[in-house]
């Protein structure tokens, strides 16, 4: 006999507004969240808030004997107390004392035990050495390698001494292999010239220049300071492979160490698995980008996807597809579960062994709070299923919050827990209860056909709904065949009230999404709600396959290539979509961070629809609406942030490079260079983009969605690097150029510039134009002037912008034959220098500066740079000259007003502290 279908019941999405009863570990989570949030924003005493939590326990105590009905108030506060007081008891990640205080760029000699090590990596334009000109070294091109090392003893050099002293702390240690092994095969074994990668466990021996992470004092900037801290590393330093010698293996192995090294094994069998699969199609045939793919998804190893790549997936809010996230682990522990049904071992085996694995393979891929997060929710589901318990998804969810803030409650304060977990609140406490309203009884209703016995134990509505079906389904069993309609079209509708389901999830999650993805990513996905309908369906057919290549791999790797064409044709069809919708107009919005009232009020209205879902057909169309108009509040625009009576003029710190923010009275805008890398001694991360990370945060800083001006002085890389990026992000009006040689780099972002609509101009020293209340005009390049075939600071494009009786100078690098010829122009005195070529000598001659006289002055250059900028004679004669004169390697970003009188200078902006 069938099996009776089930009808909607009382369930928890369907009682009516969230009670504090019903889901009491959900608000204990976010009371705890919220204490933790009021801990980082006000500061409070540890020990009042220990006496406060006795204090509260007892009247909880009391409460709970005497007056059950307001037990709930001081349950409440306790609980959010508690979330305060771990959050001031927690130790905050600090610099190693000894080493923080030897990172001073002295040849030291340094010896520990590698603890982590990434891939083995071909040449990056990030990690080179320079040439005086700013542009890569040749002579540094080669394979590098990332490791950590926990100190044991550094060198201590002083007027007294040279010896070992014993040191405690990491130091990230970027090893450099010579030119010639870049010909080598990587990672393979039969190339005897290949470099050996150092392994987790070795011990070494380093002669190093130790120096602490650069930071780039900017609003909104990335701070590599903090994201080493929070991995334990105090310095970072570049080394030759001559200057590296291996002493041996640690006493005793790490088990971080066998986990990383079985991660990396397993991601190069992953990534030699092209060669396995060429006889195949080409739509079952592996690409190395496939791979990477494959091992970025299955595996956690995220080193090589390529920034494009990346970028394609991040435009159509698919990024989440190529990282071993919680939908990921979910995915995994449905597949085992499965398995363990169609093996047909015991309930009992089945749970067991899924959690087990489950377990295992979230430990392998790195155990990410998302996979934290996603694990504990499983495990307490598989146990809930196990001893036949209710299970409440926003129970779930805040069981699984508070184990992970519990443990580690600072990262509520990270992008990747707080979007997590309002994902999986916005899926449990909006989209089920929607859907157990609509979509759900139906699907119910459509098992059984035949039995119309069961009709009147249904709502009206739904009888019906069996009723129409049923003579559907009479007329196909008529026209085709007894299956086509008793057993394809009844599935056919449930396959299609899937779909609908899979909508009302994905739309659910997108809007819920759209506070973080704006205010971490200064994103709109315009079409990620199409994108992920389809490769959410991918996933359930791509992660078995990838764990089934994955298992090949280990147990017998000639069957790899099965498994493997499978995840081949799935990975080929999300590149497709990626591609396809990615290159659609509009396809990613980049706007600035949202106010605070607009994320106040989407928080407001997101609460309101949690509230209003598990309601009746008004409630939930009224929770559909409070979700929509959340989104709408998050994305309005906001006005650009300037002084409405003054120009403003930005020094950008960008290290070793130039990037000038300027905002008239009337709000236009010009940004002149866009920064990039220019020799400072640090070594940024492959994917880190100066233009993305640092130029970009200031902008929308200021409000600013799209610029009206952007103009590049000259095609060094440390002015223009930062540029592709602004140009994408901010598709400006206008582009201003000078003469430059026509190299690749520099034709690449005409290309950009055209491919974008932006409208390139170019000018010559006479030119002049006006940029709202501002006078523009062109000092430099000389209409007669031919530039090499390289660029030269001599190609820059100086310009004076003026706003009543103040102007500031941006010379550029502008050296001292072009101010010769500059001081033929009559009106070439400011009130404000932006010195030439970062303080260098061979710019702002005494004859220039006496012409230009300027009141106050700003020098951009990066903090111990390689060339020494700036140099002691130009600040010498600065001084002299009586130019008060800031620099952002000392004050970080600066700030001029210039108000037509006079100039006001705000160092860092008026941000709060310096990092």
């Amino acid at each position: 006999m069938p099996s009776e279908p089930t009808t909607p019941g009382p369930t928890t999405a369907s009682r009516g507004p969230i009670g504090m009863g019903a889901i009491p570990l959900f608000h204990a989570a976010w009371l705890f969240a919220l204490g933790i949030a009021l801990a980082h924003a006000v500061w409070l005493r540890t020990g009042w808030v220990l006496i406060a939590l006795a204090s509260l326990a007892a009247l909880c105590c009391l409460s709970a004997f005497r007056v059950q009905r307001i037990v709930w108030l001081p349950l409440a506060i306790l609980w959010l107390l508690l979330g305060a007081w771990s959050a001031e008891m927690q130790p905050q990640p600090v610099p190693a004392p000894t080493i923080a205080a030897l990172s001073d760029g002295l040849l030291r000699t340094v010896e520990g035990t590698v603890v982590r090590t990434s891939t083995l990596r071909n040449y990056d334009n990030a990690d080179a050495e320079v040439d005086s000109a700013g542009e890569p070294s040749q002579s540094a091109e080669g394979p590098s390698q990332n490791i950590d090392l926990l100190v044991a003893n550094i060198e201590v050099v002083n007027d007294t001494e040279d010896q070992q002293a014993p040191a405690e702390g990491g130091v990230r240690l970027t090893v450099h292999w010579p030119q010639a092994a870049s010909s080598s095969a990587i990672g393979s074994a039969s190339s005897a010239a290949a470099p050996q990668p150092f392994h987790c466990g070795d011990r070494v021996r380093a002669v190093v220049s130790l120096l602490p992470p650069e930071v780039y004092r900017d609003p909104g900037a990335w701070s590599r300071r903090d994201y080493l801290l929070d991995q334990g590393i105090t310095s970072t330093a570049s080394a030759r492979i001559e200057s590296v010698e291996l002493l041996g293996r640690a006493p005793g192995r790490f088990l971080a160490c066998r986990i990383a090294e079985l991660q990396h094994a397993v991601s190069a069998r992953l990534l030699a698995l092209p060669a396995a699969t060429q006889r195949l199609p080409a739509a079952l045939r592996l690409s190395p980008q496939d791979a990477a793919m494959l091992a970025a998804m299955s595996t956690g190893d995220r080193t090589y996807l390529t920034p494009a790549l990346r970028a394609g997936f991040e435009r159509t809010g698919s990024f989440h597809m190529l990282v071993v996230s919680g939908l990921h682990l979910g995915l995994v522990a449905v597949f085992l579960f499965w398995l363990g049904r169609v093996l047909r071992l015991s309930p009992l085996i089945t749970t067991l062994a899924t959690m087990a694995l489950t377990t295992a393979y979230a430990v392998f891929t790195g155990f990410a709070t998302p996979v934290q997060r996603a694990l504990w929710m499983i495990l307490v589901l598989l146990l809930a299923r196990l001893l036949h318990r209710e299970r409440s998804p926003l129970n779930t969810i805040g069981f699984a919050a508070l184990c992970l803030m519990a443990v580690n409650p600072h990262s509520l304060l990270e992008a990747s827990l707080q979007m997590t977990l309002l994902a999986v609140v916005a899926i449990a406490g909006v989209a089920l209860p929607l859907l157990a309203g609509t979509v759900h009884p139906y699907y119910t209703a459509t098992r059984d056909l035949r039995l119309v016995v069961l009709d009147p134990n249904l709502p009206p509505r739904l009888a019906q709904f069996r009723v129409t079906l049923r003579l559907f389904a009479e007329r196909f069993e008529r026209l085709i065949s007894h299956r086509a309609g008793w057993l394809v079209f009844p599935a056919t509708v449930r396959l299609l009230l899937r779909t609908v389901e899979v909508l009302v999830v994905s739309c659910v999650v997108e809007l819920a999404m759209t506070l973080p993805m704006a205010l971490y990513f200064h994103r709109i996905t315009v079409y990620a709600l199409p994108v992920n309908l389809l490769i959410l369906p991918l996933l359930l057919v791509l992660m078995p396959a990838a764990l089934l290549t994955l298992a090949a791999l280990v147990v017998w790797p000639a069957a790899a290539s099965l498994p493997a064409a499978v995840a081949a044709l799935c990975l080929h069809f999300s590149l497709w979509m990626v591609h396809l919708f990615g290159s659609i107009a509009l396809s990613n919005l980049r706007i600035p961070a949202p106010l605070a009232w607009q994320s106040v009020l989407f928080c407001a209205l997101l609460s309101a629809a949690l509230l209003l879902a598990p309601g009746g057909r008004w409630r939930r169309r009224l929770a559909w609406a409070a979700l929509a108009l959340g989104a709408v509040a998050v994305v309005l625009p906001r006005p650009v942030d300037h002084p409405r009576n003054a120009l403003l003029m930005e020094a950008i710190d960008v290290g070793q490079g130039d990037s000038l923010l300027l905002i008239t009275p009337d709000g236009k805008t010009l940004l002149v260079d866009g920064g990039g890398f220019g020799g400072g001694p640090y070594h940024a991360p492959g994917n880190f983009d100066i233009g993305e990370d640092v130029v970009s945060p200031v902008l929308w800083s200021h409000g600013i969605r799209r610029l009206d001006v952007v103009a590049l002085t000259h095609a060094h890389s440390d002015h223009m690097g930062g540029l592709p990026a602004v140009l994408r992000n901010f598709r400006p009006r206008q582009m201003w150029i000078g003469n430059n040689p026509p190299i690749p780099q520099y034709l690449a972002l005409l290309a950009e510039a055209a491919r974008l609509h932006v409208r390139v101009r170019s000018f010559r020293a006479g030119d002049a134009t006006t940029l709202g209340d501002a006078q523009v005009h062109v000092l430099a390049p000389m209409a007669s002037y031919q530039p090499g075939p390289q660029p030269s600071n001599d190609d820059s494009l100086v310009l004076r912008v003026a706003y009543r009786d103040t102007s500031v100078l941006l010379e550029g690098d502008a050296e001292a034959p072009i101010e010769h010829a500059m001081l033929a122009e009559p009106n070439l005195q400011s009130t404000l220098l932006k010195v030439g070529h970062h303080g260098s000598n061979t710019s702002t001659q005494p004859a220039f500066l006496a012409r230009v006289a300027p009141r106050w002055a700003v020098i951009s250059c990066g903090l111990r740079n390689h060339y020494g900028h700036p140099r002691p004679e130009v600040l010498a004669r600065l001084q002299a000259a009586h130019v008060r004169t800031f620099s952002t390697d000392i004050d970080g970003v600066t700030c001029f007003q210039l108000n037509g009188k006079s100039v006001t200078a705000t160092p860092l902006c008026g941000l709060a502290g310096s990092p």
